[in-house]
């Protein structure tokens, strides 16, 4: 059953990755990665070039996640998993640590803000488990 759940996991994780990917291409706004760049303040032209950025690698973690759960042997993976955990970590101190304390939470949107920063840890822990570098789970 762990493997089952393992599997199902990084599944989910891989299609939430892939989708958030290929929406960052689109211009709809209150998606993740343009509520990441639009927390920083940068100049129009700057933000939308790191949506895209961001939507590539997104894209990209997301097919290699997929790739991990049916092939266990491909050290770029892990190396790849590994920077975009960095990127994530970074991504979910933005966008759930700074933005609140700078824009603030009304009693309304708490339970909202509380949802989406436990997908953010889902997706985080989901990828801790897929590398190597933090002990990926093996079964027989």
């Amino acid at each position: 059953m762990k493997r089952l759940g393992f599997f199902l996991l990084n599944i989910a994780v891989a299609l939430y990755l892939l989708v958030n990917g290929i929406l960052g291409f689109s211009n709809i706004k209150d998606k993740e990665f343009y509520t990441l760049v639009h927390t920083l303040g940068l100049q129009k032209d700057f933000e939308y070039a790191l949506i895209i950025v961001l939507s590539i690698c997104a894209i990209i973690a997301g097919i290699l996640l997929l790739v991990s759960v049916f092939r266990n042997d491909v050290l770029a993976i892990n190396i790849i998993l590994f920077v975009f955990i960095a990127l994530w970590v970074a991504f979910i101190v933005i966008v759930d640590v700074f933005k609140p304390i700078r824009y603030g939470i009304s009693p309304n949107e708490f339970l909202d803000y509380l949802q989406r920063l436990s997908t953010h840890l889902m997706i985080l822990g989901a990828l801790f488990t897929s590398t190597k570098h933090f002990g990926r789970i093996y079964y027989s």
